[in-house]
């Protein structure tokens, strides 16, 4: 099938150079990538649009809308080369249209994509998101000159946006997206530890919303409890120790998600919704194996990302508290 895409928007450089070297055409190119891509066989500047593709709403991804055929073909893709891309259904009362997730492993690959056309830094579409002209400047000033600095310039860049922002008694909040789209906005956490060279936060958290008893465990929420939250960037899974007033330990749980991201207000993945819990006597069980069943077979996340959901909930489950 051929099929011509009209791409907008923040992964316009890396879609574009994903797709014309998987077959796809590119039409009604922006002077830039018309510049970019001079010559190649595939940007089609005149052909009619089968496939519109734009940032979602908080450019976390992107969202294409088109013919229902063409929309699949693009769509299944783009999601088996990105492992924890996250497909779902977009609000689109004019024709069909899907949204694509793009979580942390998603981003690095077109990160790497980006980098075989012009000087990109690492983590360069979310540290887009965090602040456009420093990554610009950066990029042009820094790096196009000295490329050999790229891992250099990119941590120093990093620290300056995310990990020196970090500072004891900032709180945190917590994205905690489902797999439909939905953003749950847990309780805070105030930094009580930073590492910035294995990015890991430390964070207490002190006001639980919700429900009466802590998820999974099935015990009592009293006044003056709280966690000890430890998040690591990039991991798949993160842990909350409950504990009483005293300091008597409640209890352990284990989110797994895609690979967390950290920014300078939140930290944020998807939530996969298979987890671990753990009790001080030493019992543990894997919660909500069925609920990741479900959205598996509803296509909202592919089979690597589905079999690392499962043996990451396994490997916790045989982990000694």
């Amino acid at each position: 099938m051929d099929i011509n895409l009209r791409i907008r928007g923040i992964y316009t450089t890396a879609l574009t150079k994903f797709c014309i070297d998987n077959g796809l055409s590119v039409t009604a190119p922006s002077k830039p990538i018309e510049d970019r891509f001079r010559h190649h066989p595939r940007i089609r500047p005149d052909r009619p649009v089968d496939i519109e593709i734009i940032d979602m709403a908080d450019s976390q991804g992107i969202v294409l809308a088109g013919g229902e055929d063409a929309l699949i073909t693009v769509a299944e893709l783009i999601c088996t080369h990105f492992i924890d891309a996250v497909c779902r259904e977009a609000n689109s009362p004019e024709e069909a249209a899907l949204e694509i997730e793009f979580p942390y492993l998603s981003k690095s690959a077109l990160d790497d994509i980006r980098q075989t056309v012009l000087p990109t830094v690492i983590h360069h579409h979310r540290l887009k998101l965090i602040d456009t002209r420093a990554v610009d400047l950066v990029e042009a000033e820094e790096l196009a000159p000295y490329p050999e600095r790229r891992a250099e310039v990119s941590s120093a860049l990093a620290a300056r946006l995310i990990w020196d922002t970090y500072t004891a008694g900032k709180e945190l909040a917590i994205d905690h997206v489902k797999l439909d789209g939905r953003t749950l906005a847990l309780s805070e956490g105030t930094v009580i530890a930073c590492d910035p060279d294995s990015h890991t936060l430390v964070l207490k958290r002190a006001r639980f919303q919700g429900r009466h008893t802590y998820d999974g465990l099935d015990v009592p929420k009293t006044a003056g409890d709280y966690a000890i939250t430890v998040v690591t960037e990039g991991n798949v899974f993160y842990s909350h120790t409950y504990f009483r007033p005293d300091g008597t330990r409640i209890g352990e749980y284990h989110n797994i998600n895609t690979p967390i991201e950290c920014y300078p207000d939140r930290i944020r993945y998807v939530d996969l919704e298979v987890d671990v819990v753990k009790w001080p006597d030493g019992r543990a069980e894997i919660i909500d194996r069925d609920d990741l069943e479900r959205h598996f077979a509803a296509g909202y996340l592919g089979t690597e990302l589905y079999t690392m959901a499962l043996d990451t909930a396994r490997q916790l489950l045989c982990k000694a508290p």
